[in-house]
């Protein structure tokens, strides 16, 4: 099993996806069981809460990568990223797998395109395979 040591989360998104300190030390990261969880700035003192800010990675065997957390610091990866036309965007946000796509690759990914990011993918034998939640995909209806 792979695990972090508290406080590597930064080190994490560094190291995987080239992410600049500039940009990771506006984050604060907490764990809960299986997540880690992500807020910037300060939080207000809040009795109820049950978690604060995007969940930022989830910790199981592997460490994956949320696509919420993905879709909102991955502008600034300079690694382990691939763009994607329109086309492809549209179908692998329905959460169809892209073959060829991603040869030199493996493991998780940030997908986008020229202007996007369309969330969390996982390269695998030259194939991109959506890691893009039911939730987040599009209906039929929004076409």
């Amino acid at each position: 099993m792979q695990y972090l040591k508290k406080d590597d989360y930064r080190n994490y998104f560094r190291d995987v996806f080239g992410i600049s300190e500039d940009i990771l030390k506006n984050y604060h990261f907490y764990e809960t069981r299986s997540s880690v969880w992500a807020y910037s700035g300060d939080i207000a003192p809040i009795s109820e809460a049950e978690v604060v800010g995007v969940r930022a990675l989830r910790v199981r065997n592997i460490i994956k990568p949320t696509t919420s957390f993905l879709r909102i610091i991955g502008k600034y990866a300079t690694k382990n990223v691939i763009f994607v036309d329109e086309d492809q965007g549209m179908r692998f946000l329905s959460g169809e797998s892209l073959s060829e796509i991603c040869q030199s690759l493996k493991g998780y990914v940030v997908v986008r395109t020229a202007s996007d990011v369309l969330g969390c993918g996982l390269c695998r034998d030259g194939i991109l395979i959506s890691q893009v939640p039911k939730k987040y995909r599009p209906d039929s209806t929004w076409l």
